[in-house]
């Protein structure tokens, strides 16, 4: 059915640490594919900078993903890996404050050998919500091909709270 929504899994994009992924599709829209629960890292070059200079950062995305139905299409979980870059450029303090959007690709690397390659895009929440991430795209090759991709992670950077150690 094309048009529909597929849930399958998506690249989060903003910070390292543990990520759960919990999908919102639009109300009365079909699925195709749904992933309970993506868990990775995300890593930024250069790294995001704690002063006042901004980079726009080429974020990388590693995680897996669980709990996929119907497992009888992707054998009920997935290698995740993917690439995203900011559309602005920022540092530590931007970053914390969300608000801002990120382009790029991903690859689904399903359990029972099949690929699903798609185009994300993903806007970050803002205030208290900065890292709520929610991700729209589109499945551009392979399993599910043609599918519309929904979805929203929040995740926990690696060392909130901490400043970085100077050596």
């Amino acid at each position: 059915m094309k048009g529909t929504v597929t849930r399958a899994v998506l690249a989060f994009a903003l910070a390292g640490g543990s990520v759960l992924l919990g999908f919102a599709p639009p109300a009365g829209a079909a699925t195709a594919n749904q992933c309970k629960t993506f868990k990775g890292y995300a890593t930024f070059n250069p790294p995001v900078p704690a002063g006042a200079t901004k980079v726009k950062s080429k974020i990388s995305v590693h995680g897996n993903v669980t709990g996929c139905s119907p497992s009888s299409k992707t054998g009920g979980s997935g290698v995740v890996t993917g690439t995203l870059t900011p559309t602005t450029a920022g540092n530590c303090a931007t970053t914390v404050k969300g608000g801002g959007t990120q382009k790029g690709t991903s690859t689904t690397k399903w359990k029972n050998g099949k690929v699903s390659k798609f185009s994300v895009t993903v806007k970050e929440g803002t205030g208290s919500n900065y890292n709520l991430a929610t991700i729209t795209g589109k499945v551009t090759s392979g399993l599910f091909a043609g599918k519309l991709v929904a979805g929203q992670v929040r995740f926990k950077p690696a060392n909130a709270g901490r400043a970085p150690r100077l050596r």
